[in-house]
């Protein structure tokens, strides 16, 4: 109990440092809250307009995908807050940063994932987070305490799983020494799969998205089960405890990998 007390406090010393950090340069700040968040409501007005002019996508509403779009994007937004130095880990390990985190009398990953906490990161949840109460309010979701408890379990499971991910694809930069085209790739891979109902695909993609890299869980399946559209798959359960369970399994696997490739850490040689 000692030991996780002085964790959690030196996660708030952390935490604390990159606030400032975050806040040293407001009109950076400023900026990102201007710019950022027209990205996402661009996103979701395209999609509006194709709704409008063409038909329902795969019997989703316009609604129903602001509810899944905005969803998406929360996650989204708290992943590049809590673990955008995930997307950097080739960089550390080829300037030798990790020496540094390494010398020091903590847990590795625990200084890795707390070195760099992107205050800014939140202009990307923002609007994320006013796509969401709109669909929530036009698609007329119910706000029981149950649904709301389901949603903070996607919520956290879909931030999870989005982390883990990113912090599996970094780690495979101790073994390659770069890996930030992953990141990338992943970046333009989430957009596709978790702003917009899955069912858009073919069948095999649906599978992969599900049982290999389960994207599905991140926004489409929970979203899905809030208003009883088939999916065409069965799980047991509610689908949200699936996404946090999946979320929380994925991380904890993203924690093995990275410390099967700290051992093969070399430091920048000379």
């Amino acid at each position: 109990m000692k030991t996780l007390l002085r964790y959690f406090s030196l996660a708030k010393y952390f935490l604390k440092i990159n606030i400032q950090c975050g806040l040293e340069y407001p009109s950076y700040l400023i900026s990102w809250l201007i710019s950022n968040p027209l990205q996402f409501f661009f996103g979701i007005i395209t999609v509006k307009v194709i709704i409008t002019n063409f038909h329902a996508l795969e019997g989703w509403s316009f609604e129903q995908i602001a509810f899944l779009y905005g969803l998406g994007i929360i996650s989204h937004g708290l992943s590049v807050v809590f673990f955008i130095q995930t997307w950097y880990i080739d960089y550390m390990i080829t300037d030798g940063e990790f020496d540094r985190l390494m010398v020091r009398p903590l847990n590795v990953f625990f200084q890795f994932c707390f070195k760099d906490f992107n205050f800014v990161g939140i202009t990307d949840m923002l609007p994320g987070l006013v796509i969401f109460i709109y669909g929530c309010i036009a698609s007329g979701f119910s706000f029981t305490v149950i649904n709301i408890i389901k949603i903070l379990l996607v919520i956290i499971g879909a931030t999870a799983l989005r982390g883990a991910i990113y912090t599996i694809s970094g780690s495979l930069a101790f073994w390659t020494k770069r890996s930030g085209i992953l990141t990338s790739v992943y970046l333009t891979l989430f957009t596709y799969t978790t702003q917009y109902p899955v069912s858009i695909f073919p069948r095999l993609i649906q599978d992969l998205l599900t049982f290999i890299l389960p994207l599905a869980f991140i926004s489409y399946f929970p979203s899905s089960e809030f208003f009883g559209i088939d999916t065409g798959y069965r799980f047991m359960g509610s689908l949200s405890v699936w996404t946090f369970g999946v979320g929380i399994a994925f991380y904890l696997l993203s924690m093995t990998v990275f410390k099967i490739g700290l051992r093969r850490y070399e430091s920048c040689g000379s």
